[in-house]
């Protein structure tokens, strides 16, 4: 399949409860890198439904349960890590693309929705990565080397932004706003033809409270539009059970929606 919005299907909420659907959610993790769901409520159903996809992973922002509450926060105005918790636009990126292993699975549930904006935005990073390679094989080959960017304040990541992983199999795309990051000339340059074909590829969702979706974090891109009034989504990360998902791009087709 080519892109994701010709199925039918891909914007389906599962209905989740107790017990959770785990079996569906991981169907369509598998077929489409994203899940969308309705009908949780609070902080401990996607505890729930986390904990039955895998290990749940704390955040730096998180609570005791590793629930981090992203809303406006006003003492964040200012740093461009911080910007998830102002009312400003969040260009599409990797959650925690600094970390060795960033986490495999998220979890968003939004449980207060603005009075206008905050959609939220996806780019399947497996259509990115197929259609640089159609029109900008240059920037894709510069975004791909080893020193192509620095994540962290102390270079924590330092590598391609799309990573292979250890067995060659799969790429992780790993991707910060620009200002977040140091990006090798080439990389630099390269970025503008990559956020140009991300932005042919945006997807646009409004979700309302009590929706939310699971999203390979090593394939799919995420962020939102700004807003106005109040906003409330819930995080979480997650690393899958072992042998239940293979996240990433996959190397056999290297863009579109696979299975």
């Amino acid at each position: 399949m080519d892109l994701l919005c010709s199925e039918k299907d891909f914007l389906d909420n599962v209905s989740v409860g107790c017990p959770v659907r785990t079996v569906e959610i991981l169907t369509r993790l598998t077929r489409y890198g994203i899940a969308f769901f309705r009908g949780v409520d609070d902080a401990s159903g996607i505890v729930k439904m986390a904990q039955a996809l895998g290990t749940v992973l704390p955040h730096p922002d998180s609570d005791t349960n590793s629930v981090t509450v992203i809303t406006e926060r006003r003492e964040s105005a200012g740093s461009p890590l911080a910007a998830g918790f102002t009312r400003s636009a969040l260009p599409s990126h990797t959650d925690r693309a600094d970390l060795p292993s960033p986490p495999a699975l998220l979890i968003n549930l939004c449980t207060v929705q603005a009075d206008s904006g905050g959609e939220s935005i996806f780019v399947d990073g497996s259509a990115l990565h197929r259609l640089l390679a159609a029109r900008a094989p240059r920037a894709l080959h510069a975004l791909s080397q080893p020193d192509a960017v620095s994540y962290g304040n102390s270079r924590i990541y330092t590598g391609p932004v799309f990573e292979p992983t250890g067995d060659g199999r799969r790429l992780v795309i790993r991707m910060w706003p620009q200002n977040a990051g140091r990006f090798s000339r080439a990389a630099e340059v390269a970025l503008r033809e990559l956020r140009q074909v991300a932005a042919d590829l945006t997807l646009t969702i409004r979700l309302e409270a009590g929706q939310g979706y699971v999203v390979d974090n090593h394939r799919w891109l995420h962020g939102r539009l700004a807003y106005i009034g109040n906003r409330v989504m819930l995080r979480i990360g997650i690393e899958p059970h072992p042998g239940s998902l293979e996240t990433g791009i996959s190397f056999a087709t290297q863009g579109g929606a696979q299975g």
